[in-house]
């Protein structure tokens, strides 16, 4: 079947995806416990009981999804994909020591090659783990040339990316951000209908003292002048709460502004988040692992004012790979709280549900990347970004709640199928197009002359 899956795929044969539970998650297109999914193109044609006539009627290749649950791919809200030659390279790290080793020592050391390097490593990454969508937040643009390898990685694998094209945070670099921005969107990222888009992508911490590269109404200025929306990293403390605030109370934020991490930026801030419905995405693992101010990732703020967050990986140098992670970290860190506080007699926040942050990965991740006309759910016109979840592997069975089983249930070696625009990346848990010895000589050899220009060693067993 794999052979036919990629011919099909190649001659844009339509595909029908039959008998499988289907999670739309959209306001209109109903889930299924036993349903079709047609996609013709790029597109989802329709979603029904049974689509066996329509899909005959086109020549539609018939995938058997019985014992499966397929659902809107994952869309993550913030990863910095440079960086993946170093996965797991800083997994003890606090968030100064990572700031310290990833940014005043490694960056430096990147020529493009090795960003296209970390870029296409971490694309077959997130579509392993069901992801479709990610956010490159990239913060190592030292040259035009770096901005433009990590875009080259992302089309080379063919994954839907918004490259977040940001200032270096620290070291030596050609300082034409915004020019170099501007250049992207004149000659490379010139549309918004492509698997590439572009946002620009300052930071929200003022406390960095860097103001050029620190979030402000000439930014935002800049980026609405160029059509293209906002994503903030490190929007973090009271001093970047008073700055959301201020950018709030000018009627400067909204729905084309994603604001990272916002631990501990206080109500004032949160209530302009609200009030001008600008997207929040949430760091469930960075947060607390690195020890990023208070070490609670702000789900309840973002809940209790009616906000559906995206969730995002970070830093793979320190964390997960795994998408799923992020949901289970999330889930269990709310419902703790939720707990505790009620316990001591101090809230009545309700637990999380499972189903809300299966929302969080999708539907959510969808609006923080300015993609929610497109991706997120599964209904017909949608972009066929989807992912299928094997519900019958020996840590899924029996499927006894959709939802469930995908956030608590799964991980990576469960995605039996990655599509994204209509073509399939991965099926029965094999990558399709990525030749691995190929991306793991690319990777290990970037790896070496990196820490060789850096002047550090490796100890796999330290």
């Amino acid at each position: 079947m794999r052979e036919q899956l990629v011919a099909a795929a190649e001659r844009g044969r339509p595909l029908l995806l039959s008998g499988a539970t289907v999670l739309a998650l959209d306001p209109v297109q109903p889930d299924l416990p036993r349903g079709d999914v047609l996609v013709v193109g790029e597109k989802i044609e329709a979603i029904g009981l049974d689509l066996a006539e329509a899909a005959e009627s086109l020549g539609a290749l018939r995938l058997e999804m019985a014992g499966k649950i397929v659902l809107p791919g994952f869309v993550d809200t913030h990863r910095h994909c440079w960086q993946n030659q170093f996965r797991r390279y800083m997994s003890d790290n606090t968030i100064e020591e990572y700031m310290v080793n990833a940014h005043d020592v490694l960056a430096p050391a990147y020529l493009p090659e090795d960003v296209y390097a970390g870029c296409l490593l971490s694309a077959w990454g997130a579509i392993d783990s069901g992801v479709t969508c990610v956010l490159d937040f990239m913060h190592n643009a030292r040259t035009l040339e770096h901005s433009e390898a990590a875009i080259d990685g992302f089309e080379d694998v063919g994954i839907r990316a918004v490259h977040g094209a940001g200032p270096p945070a620290k070291g030596e670099w050609d300082e034409r951000w915004l020019e170099n921005v501007e250049l992207l969107r004149e000659q490379r990222l010139r549309s918004d209908d492509g698997l590439i888009t572009l946002r620009l992508a300052p930071f929200g911490y003022p406390d960095i003292e860097q103001p050029d590269k620190t979030l402000s109404p000439e930014l935002l200025a800049l980026a609405r002048r160029l059509g293209i929306g906002v994503v903030v990293d490190a929007v973090l403390g009271p001093n970047a709460g008073k700055l959301v605030a201020a950018l709030g109370a000018a009627d400067l934020l909204g729905p084309d502004v994603t604001l990272i991490h916002c631990t501990e930026v206080g109500d004032v801030a949160w209530d302009a988040i609200a009030a001008s419905e600008t997207a929040v995405a949430l760091c469930p693992t960075s947060d607390s692992q690195l020890g990023i101010h208070d070490a609670v990732p702000p789900l309840q703020q973002a809940l209790d004012r009616g906000l559906l967050p995206g969730l995002s990986v970070d830093v793979e140098c320190s964390l997960s790979t795994d998408f799923f992670a992020q949901m289970q970290a999330i889930l269990t860190i709310q419902r703790m709280l939720s707990f505790r506080a009620a316990a001591a007699g101090e809230g009545e926040a309700d637990p999380v549900a499972v189903r809300e942050v299966l929302r969080m990965a999708t539907v959510g991740g969808a609006r923080c990347n300015g993609l929610a006309d497109r991706v997120g759910t599964l209904a017909p016109g949608k972009q066929a970004d989807l992912i299928a979840i094997g519900a019958e592997d020996v840590n899924t069975m029996p499927l006894n709640n959709a939802a469930a089983t995908v956030v608590l249930g799964a991980d990576s070696r469960n995605v039996q199928l990655t599509m994204i625009a209509g073509k399939p990346l991965k099926w029965e848990q094999e990558l399709i197009g990525c030749d691995l010895e190929a991306l793991r000589e690319l990777v290990v050899g970037s790896r070496d002359r990196l820490l060789e220009r850096a002047g550090r060693g490796l100890d796999v067993t330290g």
